[in-house]
């Protein structure tokens, strides 16, 4: 059921076990867990368990399918799409999107020797090594996948999509600037989840630098385990907005009110060679991006001068690119131009799509012949 980044399942979806709709032509059907807001990694586990046997339950008993479509992240939803495989006795493809379990380590949430990020390792690799094939959002994904497993027989490298028509820079904006109270200013915004990778406290003194310009309004859109932080240090900060987590259907306004978008990053190896998601919404609304990192980021940026990185940690230069691109009109332009550019040629949802489904298609033939095969001999 939807509950996430909030923890608590949402309206109309409360206390329902599942649900089943029809959405443009496709059945969905979407089961209970139980919903936590906890950072507490026992708790979130406990969701996530919650989850793949609601989700393992309700999936036995769906018509036989053709072919699997796994997400991998969290474990246990690969762990439920392996456990429906097994008993329907059919191929998977393993979707993956987020360096894990590496991203435990990397957040300092486990230690590499602890019994729990094995255990977590020993399942992600026996669900990835059953796959019949593997999509990683990104290069590095797959090197990192083949360092743990082996070498990969169908393995793809498909980057992610943004719908284009839905983001783009001449959105009218309007309304969205009156209903949160942010007429009349640049904004400068951050715009996701407040997770553990979110170098809140840097991005919290940028702020709070900037609180002295009347023209520029600093604006956090989205919530997550740092909240509080956010919630307790933005009381201090008149020119800072905190505006939670907004409906779907505002985002592409969010995106198009944004004058230049901004986040950073704890320096470790995963942030080095991670894709933050944002990034394709923000490109593709020409709003160019100011980030503190260092990796694939920075490189793609940097070359195509879709924006602006700084080191790890670098808050005075964060600053400095900021307010450089803040008083040179023109500068931020170009790169909204370039950032523009950019999405419409390497980010066509059609493109993507057209590529998932080749390797979909390629599955369900594949058992099609097999079967055919047993039957003749």
């Amino acid at each position: 059921m939807p509950h996430y980044p909030q923890g608590v399942i949402q309206d109309p979806y409360q206390r329902r076990l599942t649900t089943d709709e029809n959405r443009q032509g496709i059945r969905v059907i979407q089961v209970w867990l139980w919903a936590t807001p906890s950072r507490k990694i026992i708790q979130r586990l406990m969701s996530q368990v919650s989850f793949m046997i609601t989700c393992s339950l309700r999936g036995l008993f769906l018509p036989q399918p053709d072919v699997i479509f796994i997400e991998n992240q969290p474990i246990f939803t690969g762990l439920a799409g392996w456990i429906i495989s097994r008993i329907k006795r059919r191929p998977y493809l393993i979707n993956v999107s987020d360096y894990w379990p590496e991203y435990l380590l990397a957040v300092g949430v486990l230690q590499e020797q602890s019994r729990l990020y094995n255990i977590f390792k020993t399942l992600v690799n026996r669900t990835q090594r059953d796959a019949s094939a593997i999509v990683a959002l990104l290069p590095g994904l797959m090197d990192s996948i083949q360092a743990r497993i082996g070498a990969i027989e169908n393995g793809h490298v498909i980057m992610n999509a943004v719908d284009l028509e839905r983001f783009r820079p001449d959105i009218d904006t309007l309304q969205f600037r009156k209903k949160y109270g942010l007429e009349g200013k640049k904004l400068l915004t951050f715009v996701g989840t407040l997770g553990n990778h979110i170098d809140l406290d840097t991005m919290l003194d940028v702020a709070a630098y900037f609180e002295d310009r009347d023209d520029v309004l600093t604006v956090f859109i989205g919530t997550g385990i740092h909240r509080e932080i956010l919630h307790e240090r933005g009381q201090d900060l008149h020119q800072t907005r905190w505006i939670g987590w907004i409906d779907h259907s505002e985002m592409p306004s969010a995106w198009a009110a944004s004058y230049l978008t901004f986040w950073a990053v704890h320096e470790n190896e995963l942030n080095k060679i991670s894709f933050q998601s944002k990034l394709y919404e923000a490109m593709a609304s020409g709003v160019p991006p100011i980030v503190s990192v260092e990796g694939i980021i920075s490189d793609l940026l940097d070359q195509h001068q879709l924006g602006i990185t700084v080191s790890f940690g670098d808050k005075a230069a964060l600053i400095n690119a900021i307010e450089h691109v803040l008083n040179n009109p023109s500068v931020r332009d170009q790169m909204s131009r370039n950032a523009r550019a950019y999405a419409i040629a390497n980010f066509s949802p059609e493109q993507v799509a057209d590529q998932y489904e080749a390797v979909l298609t390629d599955l369900a033939q594949s058992i099609a012949r097999n079967t055919r095969g047993s039957t003749t001999q």
